[in-house]
């Protein structure tokens, strides 16, 4: 009896096991997290009852194991912003943690989201000393401040920093110098001595000033004056922070927002926008901005690596075996990349790597999984057996901004950084012949030889297919305005090369069709290039007026965004604009056709205040100094007056000479551009196959602006520019000018012109 009591008591465990079980809340963790050092926050995307069994209380548990419970750390108190963030406090720094979402159904069956793993940072330093010079209330408020701003800044960041603060009645808010060891003055409104005021001006001692930093530099803003900025790790705060995606953070030259605390009115007293500023803080840091005069960027986990697993080493950079090699070590200890398809990698343990992360100073280590040698910086990147590691094996991983690949398949690749204590480390970049090299950092996009993709064996077949159906689209994209050159009416000499052009295009495109891997696709672009340029040095229109369409190569030439160009404008409306900043914006293209050539571009610039400028040019001076450019060649640009309307166009606009209108944002200047208007072209005779071509200024003082779109590059062969520009645009009558811009030949606009030579509409044009 004894034994079918035991049997039965089992049975009853069993069953309610079974029924618990069944009733387990279905729960979905969000992937995007934000963690500090003695912090971590997680939100939950669903917890869904099941059975009817409603839910009685959700959070996060963490542990230092891989699978925590509800029975291990945890914590269901919340923030609320656009839903519901959940924090766990009190955390150890510098240490691995797993963390998932629960919930706890009304009958105490527990659901489990997935697992997150992640680092906590090394805990911050941040610290002031105050002159306690007012009142004590005075006293009380910034002390009490300040305490708590260096209280979340140490808690959730790795910064370490010491603030001086100032009581200074005369002050109007409060403000701060940008040094190894800022000092806050913090004036006598009481609104501004508060929490906020001070983790306001403590980012502006970490770097977001108007000078020395990336904060106002053109690779990490969209441009100067306000823009975004387009540090990886600071969008991927926002995207967990706000519960959205695509998000960044935007600024002016010494502003933030949102949660940059810009002024007493946005200072709401909330946690949930302290604890933003002081991580968005610490993502600046992490994308590049300096927070130290003479240190570099703060390094972080930013490769999700398991010390275990084999990874596979690519350049980022299409000429350095992106798609055809890998990084291997020879015994010897020199690193090389080496032509290889990815199944003799995987069979090639030189082609491996071990890699591994110290919590403590948040570097990693990689070791080579033929020799067992470990990378290591001495006079420069090469592997050495190593018994006990030292810093020259530690190894700063900064993760790129664009994506390598697309779709589902698209890959960031990662700066390998030597840190040495300053702003300009030596990182691993590829040679050319297969050697790989030191270079002084290079934090632009466009350093590709100095960035790498780390994947594993699995991610490399998955990249590389997404690659050949990349590919394909790239050269299909290329193929079809270069074929277009052929249906210009021209003459060729010799007159054979028409049918050479023909035979080249139709080899790429049954190679095309056939490609199965990256390797046979990579160089089909620059074989049609070779065949257009080739085709093009003995190719003359025959039609002045339809020239060769070379915009094609032109990356970003209708301005939607800043790519390929060398420095990085503000960009809205598909324009861009520079305000207050000299630029030398460009690009240059190599294996170009020698002959003449134009660049077009819609744009203007306003020397000054819009009535300061019209006034100088009714008088009859131009101060304009933006010049459009190619090569050493330039022209100076359109004045904003130049097509000043006498009727509104949109968007704000200013009233001059008490009759006309101009621009005054980039929504009414893309207006103005809508309308054909600002036009303007440079002629330029070429004899080398490097061209260049761009916009300039030297000069950029108080409210100069510079706005522009849709660049156009256009080839006459062997034509000059005077056979080009002799066209004589004649039979046009009087009233096809009534809503024209009709200027002479001096740039003086006419508005009732009689019979003789014009430009209108940016043409020279008869008036008969």
């Amino acid at each position: 009896m004894r034994y079918f009591y035991l049997l039965l008591a089992v049975g009853f465990w069993l069953m309610v096991s079974s029924v618990a079980a069944q009733n387990e809340p279905t729960v979905v963790t969000d992937s995007h997290y934000a963690r500090g050092a003695t912090m971590a926050f997680g939100r939950i995307k669903s917890a869904t009852a099941v059975n009817d069994v409603s839910i009685k209380s959700r959070g996060f548990c963490c542990a230092t194991n891989p699978n925590p419970t509800y029975d291990d750390i945890r914590s269901s108190q919340t923030l609320s912003n656009n839903g519901t963030i959940y924090c766990l406090k009190n955390l150890e720094p510098v240490t691995l943690y797993y963390m998932r979402a629960y919930a706890v159904a009304k009958d105490g069956s527990i659901g489990y989201g997935d697992v997150i793993k992640f680092y906590t940072l090394p805990m911050g330093e941040v610290t002031y000393w105050y002159n306690n010079g007012g009142d004590q209330a005075v006293n009380n408020r910034i002390n009490n401040a300040a305490t708590q701003a260096c209280q979340i800044f140490s808690d959730l960041t790795s910064i370490k920093k010491k603030f001086d603060i100032g009581y200074s009645p005369g002050t109007p808010t409060a403000d701060c110098a940008y040094k190894d060891q800022p000092w806050i003055n913090v004036g006598a409104n009481s609104s501004y001595q508060r929490t906020g005021t001070l983790m306001h001006e403590m980012q502006h001692g970490l770097g977001v000033i108007n000078y020395s930093t990336q904060w106002c530099g053109d690779i990490m803003r969209s441009g100067s004056g306000r823009g975004d900025w387009l540090g990886e790790r600071v969008s991927a705060f926002l995207d967990f922070w706000d519960n959205t995606t695509d998000s960044y953070l935007h600024g002016d030259d010494i502003h933030m927002w949102p949660y940059g605390v810009n002024g007493a009115h946005e200072d709401d007293g909330r946690l949930e926008t302290y604890y933003a500023n002081a991580m968005i803080g610490q993502a600046l840091g992490e994308d590049g901005l300096q927070h130290r005069s003479n240190t570099f960027a703060e390094p972080c986990y930013v490769f999700n690596q398991e010390d275990t697993i084999k990874y596979y080493i690519k350049n980022e950079d299409a000429d350095r075996g992106l798609y055809s090699a890998f990084l291997i070590a020879i015994p010897s200890g020199s690193l090389r990349w080496k032509e290889m398809s990815t199944e003799q990698a995987v069979l090639n343990d030189s082609a491996a790597w071990y890699i591994t992360f110290t919590p403590s100073n948040q570097y990693y280590q990689l070791r080579n999984a033929a020799t067992g040698q470990y990378m290591t910086f001495e006079n420069g990147f090469k592997t050495k057996a190593r018994t006990t590691l030292t810093a020259n094996d530690n190894f700063h991983l900064m993760k790129g901004r664009v994506d390598v690949g697309s779709g589902t398949s698209a890959k960031r690749g990662y700066w390998l950084i030597h840190p040495s204590g300053d702003w300009s480390p030596k990182c691993l970049a590829a040679n050319v012949n297969g050697a790989t090299a030191q270079q002084t950092f290079d934090l632009s996009n466009n350093a590709t030889k100095q960035r790498w993709l780390i994947l594993t064996a699995d991610e490399i077949k998955t990249f590389e297919d997404g690659a050949v159906v990349q590919l394909k689209a790239e050269v299909n994209s290329t193929l079809k305005p270069i074929k277009a050159l052929a249906d210009v009416p021209h003459t060729c000499t010799p007159s054979e090369a028409d049918q050479a052009f023909a035979d080249a295009i139709s080899s790429i495109e049954q190679t095309l069709a056939t490609a199965t891997s990256p390797s046979e696709l990579i160089s089909l672009s620059n074989e049609a290039w070779q065949a257009a340029q080739a085709f093009l040095n003995v190719a003359t229109p025959t039609n002045a007026e339809k020239p060769f369409d070379l915009t094609f190569l032109i990356k970003n030439a209708g301005m939607d965004a800043a790519d390929g160009w060398s420095v990085a404008p503000a960009i809205s409306y598909s324009c861009g604009e520079f305000y207050e900043k000299t630029f030398n914006m460009k690009q240059t293209f190599s294996q170009m056709p020698l002959g003449t050539y134009r660049l077009k571009m819609q744009g203007f610039q306003r020397p000054g205040s819009y009535t300061d400028a019209y006034n100088d040019w009714a008088a009859g001076t131009n101060n304009v100094n933006a010049q459009l450019s190619i090569n050493t060649k330039t022209v100076k640009i359109a004045h904003i007056a130049d097509c000043a309307q006498t009727r509104r166009l949109g968007g704000t606009e200013q009233q001059v000479g008490g009759r006309y209108y101009v621009p005054d944002n980039m929504e009414a200047a893309s207006k103005y551009f809508a309308k054909g208007l600002y036009e303007n072209s440079l002629y330029a005779t070429v004899s080398s196959p490097s061209v260049s071509v761009g916009l300039r200024s030297t000069s950029m003082p108080s409210r100069y602006w510079c706005i522009f779109d849709n660049f156009r590059l256009s080839f006459f062969g062997s034509l000059t520019e005077e056979q080009i520009t002799a066209i004589d645009h004649v039979g046009v009558n009087e009233d096809e000018n009534e809503n024209q811009n009709v200027y002479d030949l001096q740039g003086r606009r006419v508005d009732n012109p009689v019979k003789g030579l014009y430009i209108i509409n940016g043409k020279k044009t008869v008036i008969r």
